[in-house]
């Protein structure tokens, strides 16, 4: 078996094969882990510029923290990893998006979910009462397999019944489960995943939103695409952006998720505070656990991220630059 990554042909067999995996895999973990600490850094500079600028008087709120919501009503989205699905209850209870256009996921069986979380039952039959797809078992770093994507000669594959593209795919506050107590080690496992997160995007919109496309497994990444109209423009797969919520502060800095989005093909869009009033039915529960988490997630800061494709033309980047300017004072900007 034989895997092919950046040109490179690697042999499996023999201890040659073993040994030019190993140089490749600590080649990419260096890479990130020198981008995440570059962006790590920037993101403490950034606080401190922050907080050097805060009025002194307590009683003048000159700049109030608001809420962000990338989405409009008609939008459709894929919500990956859900725990007890009080975010995709809470995304239709406010009307944020139509239960029509929502597919919720989970990584846990049904079965698993009903012994797991108390009343989680209830929420999935009144999340299906109102319209809404559920799917389970859907692995974020797996996502053509695990949504059953039917990969169709000139023809895109279906997500929705009618055939609608999607226009987001969102992962809340990813985490592998996995409890790992050394901090490097658990910065690279995270940001393998995530790593593998946008490439498993990036596939899933090419088949959904552009038509024709190949996937193949390696075993360094998740996926690596084989497209026959991969760098699609709007009408392809450069229409769906990819959303991501992560907590401030270390060491969720350290992923560097800007950096890996980059690295793919992506930049961030827009992004902004993540604000848990906006979402109340929302539990946030630990990945490998029933408990919530150690600190009351309504006290801990945390970011939203919507990532889109890079533009690849001078008529994207004049687009591109018409949208910088418009977007309002809470956006972030691309590339750090």
């Amino acid at each position: 078996m034989a895997h092919k990554l950046k040109g490179k042909k690697l042999s499996s067999k023999g201890l040659k094969g073993a040994l030019a995996r190993h140089k490749l895999q600590d080649s990419i973990d260096q890479k990130l882990s020198r981008a995440a600490e570059i962006e790590s850094q920037n993101q403490q500079n950034k606080s401190k510029s922050i907080t050097s600028k805060k009025p002194k008087s307590s009683n003048v709120n000159t700049n109030p923290l608001r809420g962000f919501n990338p989405f409009q009503n008609e939008n459709t989205l894929l919500l990956i990893g859900e725990g007890d699905f009080t975010f995709a209850k809470s995304l239709i209870s406010q009307n944020f998006i139509q239960p029509r256009n929502l597919i919720a996921t989970s990584l846990d069986s049904r079965d698993d979910l009903i012994s797991k979380y108390p009343g989680v039952q209830h929420t999935l039959e009144t999340l299906q009462s109102s319209g809404v797809r559920l799917m389970h078992e859907v692995d974020a770093t797996d996502l053509p397999r695990t949504l059953h994507l039917k990969q169709q000669r000139k023809k895109q594959a279906k997500l929705f019944p009618d055939g609608t593209q999607l226009d987001f795919i969102m992962f809340n506050f990813p985490h592998t489960g996995r409890g790992v107590k050394d901090q490097d080690r658990n910065i690279r496992d995270h940001q393998r995943l995530i790593l593998s997160y946008f490439q498993n995007c990036k596939s899933v919109f090419e088949m959904v939103n552009s038509g024709v496309v190949a996937v193949a497994k390696d075993d360094f990444a998740g996926y690596h695409d084989t497209s026959i109209n991969a760098g699609a423009g709007d009408d392809g797969f450069g229409k769906g952006k990819i959303i991501l919520s992560v907590f401030e502060g270390e060491p969720y800095n350290s992923w560097g998720v800007k950096v890996i989005a980059k690295d793919q093909g992506y930049k961030v869009m827009k992004s902004g505070k993540f604000e848990w009033g906006m979402f109340p039915e929302y539990h946030h529960k630990r990945t490998n656990s029933t408990r919530d988490t150690t600190k009351p997630a309504a006290e801990r800061n945390a970011r939203l991220y919507v990532f889109e494709k890079k533009p690849t033309d001078a008529k994207d980047n004049h687009q591109n630059k018409k949208k910088k300017k418009n977007s309002d004072s809470d956006s972030d900007s691309d590339d750090e």
